[in-house]
């Protein structure tokens, strides 16, 4: 039973980040830009002018995810950002897809 209650919080929490995402994509889409980037970099945010530079051709949702974790969480070693990203990956269900796919498209 406590299990079932842990991941019931996870889904919770995961809900909420969901949300902050959507959000952050529908009011600041300014702040996204699609590129082609070297072979081994998906994407990265540029502190300076606080743009989340992503490449088109890799998985945008992860590095979606994973670049507002640098812009939320500026002195969370890489190695935080990374485990938390994967946690939200790992939680998502097709209706968060869904609406970050959306929450993209209609920023934009």
């Amino acid at each position: 039973m406590a299990k079932k209650k842990q991941k019931k919080t996870s889904q919770k929490n995961i809900g909420r980040i969901i949300r902050r995402i959507c959000y952050f994509l529908c009011n600041h889409s300014e702040c996204i830009c699609f590129q082609k980037l070297p072979k081994n970099i998906c994407g990265y945010y540029d502190g300076g002018t606080e743009e989340i530079i992503i490449d088109y051709r890799k998985d945008i949702i992860p590095t979606l995810i994973h670049e507002a974790l640098h812009l939320w969480y500026p002195n969370w070693p890489e190695k935080q950002v990374v485990k938390e990203e994967k946690r939200i990956v790992r939680n998502l269900t097709p209706n968060h897809c869904k609406n970050i796919i959306k929450a993209l498209a209609d920023g934009f």
